[in-house]
């Protein structure tokens, strides 16, 4: 049966009219901020949500594999190693159904702001859970850190369709997602590499987050610890700036810069 419906799947690809893959008139997205050059830049307030929902997403990956190692370190039996891992599941899933249902619920006005909340309340979780390590922190922190990622990834998706015109969207979504993908990839690594305790996981998940929460709210203001990452003013559909429109003569000088949540441009 699986091999029917595999060949079945692959033979409806191949059907797929042309059109469906015609991309005329569509304009590639890069990560940077500035204006400038044949791309459509994301803009400062779309690079700020990338950092934040990057960040979110690093400490989701982390928790996935950390937790499972940290609570078979225990010496609790294995029952219990069974239920804490359904316990940090369900708190996992529970927080993603939370953040997506309020994220679609609510009217973001400053979808920038969620952002830097919500990766505000995930540091605050996870430097609870490395002062006070046990069980009931680390189901905080998935709760929290799960919330945190979904609604930080509604934000992000309300500035991608905000902030850049209609034709650069496609880019920018595909983009944005292949980032997020390589920072819960990239937590998860962290969180197979440190040791299975939790006080030393959650302390360096806490630095993590803190550095990717300061670099959120300092591109938000154009500015950033590390000089290339600096972001410059907002772009947007109707800002002028872009693959066919010059950017403002205040800003033609100024120096190219990258930033995103890997500092790729």
């Amino acid at each position: 049966m699986g091999r029917a419906a595999r060949g079945r799947g692959t033979a409806l690809c191949l059907r797929v009219p042309a059109w469906v893959e015609n991309t005329d008139g569509e304009v590639r997205a890069t990560l940077g901020a500035r204006p400038g050059g044949a791309r459509q830049p994301l803009g400062r307030l779309v690079v700020l949500g990338l950092w934040g929902a990057g960040t979110a997403r690093l400490l989701t990956g982390f928790l996935t594999f950390f937790a499972a190692f940290a609570i078979q370190a225990t010496d609790d039996t294995a029952g219990m190693h069974v239920l804490m891992l359904a316990l940090l599941a369900g708190a996992a899933g529970l927080g993603n159904l939370l953040g997506n249902a309020v994220g679609s619920r609510i009217r973001m006005s400053r979808p920038d702001q969620v952002v830097i909340g919500v990766v505000g309340a995930a540091l605050a979780s996870t430097a609870l859970a490395a002062i006070a390590a046990g069980y009931p922190t680390a189901l905080l922190v998935a709760l929290v850190g799960a919330t945190a990622s979904a609604l930080a990834k509604v934000s992000l998706d309300s500035l991608l369709q905000r902030e850049l015109p209609e034709e650069a969207r496609a880019s920018a979504f595909g983009r944005s997602e292949t980032v997020l993908q390589l920072s819960w990839v990239s937590g998860g690594a962290l969180g197979l590499l440190l040791p299975p305790t939790y006080w030393v996981g959650f302390a360096v998940l806490s630095v993590l987050v803190a550095v990717g929460l300061t670099q959120t709210i300092l591109i938000g203001r154009g500015r950033s610890p590390l000089p290339f990452l600096a972001a410059g003013p907002p772009v947007g559909p109707g800002s002028g700036a872009g693959p066919d429109h010059p950017p403002p003569a205040n800003e033609a000088g100024t120096p190219p810069g990258r930033a995103g949540p890997g500092g790729d441009g």
